[in-house]
């Protein structure tokens, strides 16, 4: 027997799709003050701003998904780790 996984309801900020690197709240947590006591529930970090808009202007590498940039995966409201990967590797320039 295969069971199908049920869609999640869409996170209260975007940008908690990916961890802050501010406070280390994880994927889908909010973000917390310095002491992780209390929940932010106004917003998010910048930093988790930051790395939001990063990573949905990166296309998706995974070769099921292939997200173009500014558009999700298609297993929202999370991301493929390989996007969020990609969206922190340094292209070079020429």
């Amino acid at each position: 027997m295969t069971t199908v996984a049920r869609p999640r309801r869409p996170y209260r900020f975007a940008a908690m799709a990916v961890q802050c690197t501010w406070c280390r709240a994880q994927v889908g947590a909010l973000c917390t003050n310095q002491r992780s006591t209390q929940d932010r529930r106004k917003d998010v970090h910048e930093a988790r701003q930051i790395d939001w808009i990063r990573v949905m202007s990166t296309r998706c590498p995974e070769s099921i998904c292939q997200a173009t940039p500014g558009h999700p995966c298609t297993l929202t409201p999370d991301l493929h780790q390989a996007r969020i990967t990609a969206a922190h590797t340094p292209t070079p320039t020429p």
